[in-house]
C-alpha cells in the first residue's frame, strides 16, 4: 500500500494555504478526497504549509474566501483551483510512486519531485523565457524587457527564475525565428548590457539587423562581437562578406 501521506508531505504540487490552527478550530477535517480521511487537523495544516511556501500563495488560492467577518470556507469545492490541486497531487503521486521507481541506477536515497521542483515560489511554474515570451506576445520586445526587470527585482536571489545569459538569449532567438527582429534586437541589447563580456548578444543583434536589411547596423554589431571575442571566425567571415572584402 502506498504511503500517501509521506508522498504528499514530500512531493506536493499544489497551492492551498498558510494558516494557524487557531484560525480553523479543532474540528476534524472534512471533504478530504485525496488525503487519507483519518488525517488530523494538525497533519492537514502541516501539508497546507508545504504548499503555501512552495507556491507563494495563501488559503484563498484554492479555498473559498469568506464574506466580511466570516472565515475561509475550507470545505467547499466552489474554487476551481481546488480540483486542480487534487489533480496535481495525483499526478505527482504517479510520478514519484510509479514512474521514477522504474529508473535504472537511481540515487539512494532517491531524488523525488516536490512541489518546489517546478513552482519555486510561484503559483504557475513558468520559466523566465516563457514569462518574457508571453509579455512579448502582448507588448513586443519592450514588454519582454520590462517583465525581465520586474521578475529580477522581485525574485533575483530566490532561485525561482534563471537570470543567466542564455535563458534570455533564447527568448531573443525565438523572437527572431518568428520574424520579430526588432523585438529580438531589444532583448539582445538588454542582454548585451547585462553581460558586456559576451559576444553572443551582439552576433544575434547583427543577424537581426541583416534580416531587416540594415547592413551598416549589422556590420557595427558584428564588429562589436569580434571585438569581444576575436576567435569568432564565423563573425569575421560574415563581416568580410558584408564589406565586400
Amino acid at each position: 500500500m502506498k504511503n500517501r501521506l509521506f508522498s504528499v508531505s514530500c512531493f506536493a504540487l499544489t497551492a492551498l494555504a498558510l494558516f494557524p490552527l487557531s484560525a480553523l478550530g479543532q474540528q476534524a477535517p472534512e471533504n478530504l478526497q485525496f488525503f487519507p480521511k483519518n488525517m488530523t487537523r494538525a497533519e492537514i495544516v502541516s501539508e497546507m504549509r508545504h504548499f503555501s511556501f512552495a507556491l507563494g500563495v495563501r488559503c484563498v488560492h484554492c479555498h473559498v474566501r469568506g464574506e466580511e467577518g466570516e472565515r475561509t470556507n475550507f470545505v467547499s469545492d466552489d474554487n476551481p483551483n481546488k480540483d486542480k490541486a487534487r489533480f496535481m497531487l495525483r499526478m505527482l503521486e504517479t510520478i514519484n510512486d510509479e514512474l521514477l521507481p522504474g529508473l535504472s541506477d537511481r540515487d539512494n536515497p532517491a531524488v523525488a519531485v516536490t512541489c518546489k521542483t517546478c513552482h519555486r515560489g510561484t503559483a504557475k511554474p513558468r520559466v523566465l523565457g516563457q514569462e518574457m515570451l508571453l509579455a512579448a506576445h502582448d507588448g513586443g520586445g519592450e514588454a519582454a524587457v520590462a517583465k525581465y526587470e520586474e521578475l529580477r527585482e522581485n525574485y533575483d536571489n530566490s532561485g525561482t527564475y534563471d537570470f543567466r545569459e542564455w535563458e534570455t538569449n533564447t527568448v531573443a532567438e525565438r523572437l527572431a525565428a518568428s520574424g520579430q527582429h526588432e523585438d529580438a534586437i531589444t532583448v539582445y541589447q538588454m542582454n548585451a548590457e547585462r553581460f558586456p563580456e559576451s559576444d553572443a548578444p551582439w552576433s544575434g543583434i547583427a543577424e537581426s539587423y541583416e534580416a531587416l536589411g540594415d547592413v551598416p547596423a549589422a556590420i557595427e554589431a558584428y564588429e562589436k562581437a569580434l571585438e569581444i571575442n576575436k576567435n569568432r571566425r564565423d563573425v569575421r567571415a560574415r563581416l568580410e562578406e558584408l564589406k565586400g572584402e
